[in-house]
C-alpha cells in the first residue's frame, strides 16, 4: 500500500464517491475504506495540472456502488486483482477482470455503477490525464501516437495489460520511496507508465481464454489460499483441493487474477500485518506469529521490502504505541 506521511489528511470512507469533493481541497490524502462498504485504503495524489492518480487496495463487499468518472479527462482505470462489471450512464455494460485497463474520456462528468459479484479483492490504479497535460507532456509524439490516444479515450474498452505495464503498476503501489520524494516518483512512474502504454500499442496482448470451471476453481483456490495466512496450503495441496496439477494451477492462476500466488500470498499477508499494526493490540513478534513468521526478524524484513519501513518503524509513523 502507498506510503504516506503522517500528515497527509486522512478521512473515513462513507460512499464510494467522496474522494471527488476532497480532491477538490487536498492535493493529497487517504481514504479509510470500512464495512460494509469494504476494508482498506483509498489514495489520491494530484500529480501535476491536468494529472492525478488514485489507488485503491481493498478488501471490496458484495454489491453496487456509484463510480464517478470525472469529465474532460482521458481515465485509464488498471485491476490488477479482482473483477467487477462497470455500467455506463447510457447504458451497457462490460467486464473489467485482473490484468485489464478500462480506457475512457468523456467530456462531462458521468456516473457509472460499479457492480462487484461477490466479496474480495480489489487493486486498483487510476490515472487520469486532460487533453492539455498530454499535449505539453508529449510534445515529440508522432501522429500515430496521438492518434492511438485519440482511439484510446473514445473506445470506453478493455486493454489487456502487458507485464512491463503490470510492473509499473506494482511499482505505484508500492513505491520505495516516501515523503518528500514520493510526489516526484509517482510522477515519474505515471510518466513511465503512459510511455510504456504507448510504445506496447503495437503489440496486442490476447486475452486468456478460461472456461466457466477454471474460473470458478480459481476463484475458490484464492479463497483456500488465504483462508489461514499462518498456515496455508502448499501449491501441489492447493491443485490436489480444485483439480488442478500444480503446474496447471501456477499457469492459471496468474492468467486469471493477475499475479502469481506467492505475490497472492505475499500481499494478502502484507494487507493483514498493516491492519494488525494499525489496529495496535499486538506486539509486533505476536503479528509475526499470526501471519506465520517462524522469528520476528524475517517478518520485518519482508514488510520492510515491501512497505519501505520496519513494523517497528511504520508503528510509530501512525502514532500508535509499540
Amino acid at each position: 500500500m502507498t506510503t504516506l506521511p503522517t500528515t497527509t489528511p486522512e478521512f473515513d470512507c462513507r460512499s464510494s464517491t467522496d474522494w471527488f469533493p476532497l480532491s477538490q481541497q487536498h492535493p493529497t490524502f487517504r481514504l479509510r475504506w470500512e464495512r460494509p462498504l469494504g476494508r482498506g485504503w483509498e489514495a489520491y495524489h494530484r500529480l501535476a495540472p491536468g494529472c492525478w492518480l488514485r489507488t485503491l487496495d481493498l478488501e471490496q463487499a458484495d454489491g453496487s456502488s456509484p463510480a464517478r468518472i470525472s469529465g474532460g479527462y482521458l481515465s485509464l482505470a488498471a485491476m490488477l486483482e479482482g473483477r467487477t462489471t462497470l455500467e455506463a450512464p447510457e447504458g451497457g455494460a462490460f467486464e473489467l477482470n485482473a490484468g485489464q485497463m478500462m480506457c475512457n474520456y468523456r467530456r462531462d462528468d458521468a456516473l457509472f455503477v460499479d457492480h462487484c459479484p461477490r466479496p474480495g479483492r480489489y487493486l486498483m490504479v487510476e490515472l487520469n490525464l486532460s487533453p492539455d497535460y498530454l499535449r505539453r507532456s508529449l510534445t515529440h509524439l508522432a501522429s500515430k501516437e496521438f492518434a492511438f490516444l485519440v482511439r484510446l479515450g473514445s473506445s470506453n474498452g478493455c486493454l489487456v495489460l502487458t507485464s512491463a505495464l503490470h510492473r509499473c503498476l506494482r511499482d505505484i503501489l508500492h513505491p520505495p520511496v516516501g515523503e518528500p520524494l514520493l510526489t516526484s516518483y509517482l510522477r515519474a512512474k505515471s510518466g513511465e507508465f503512459l510511455c510504456l502504454l504507448l510504445a506496447s500499442h503495437t503489440q496486442p496482448v490476447p486475452t486468456p481464454t478460461l472456461l466457466a470451471g477454471d474460473r470458478l476453481a480459481l476463484e475458490k483456490a484464492r479463497r483456500l489460499l488465504l483462508d489461514d495466512l499462518a498456515r496455508p496450503p502448499g501449491f501441489a495441496e492447493l491443485g490436489r483441493r480444485i483439480g488442478m496439477s500444480e503446474r496447471r494451477l501456477k499457469q492459471r492462476f496468474k492468467e486469471y487474477h493477475g499475479q502469481t500466488l506467492s505475490d497472492c500470498l505475499r500481499q494478502a499477508r502484507l494487507r493483514e500485518a498493516q491492519r494488525l499494526l494499525d489496529d495496535g493490540a499486538l506486539t509486533i513478534a505476536q503479528v509475526a506469529d499470526a501471519l506465520g513468521y517462524e522469528h520476528a526478524a524475517n517478518f520485518a524484513t519482508a514488510f520492510k521490502r515491501d512497505v519501505g519501513l520496519t513494523p517497528r518503524a511504520y508503528r510509530r509513523r501512525h502514532r500508535l504505541p509499540c
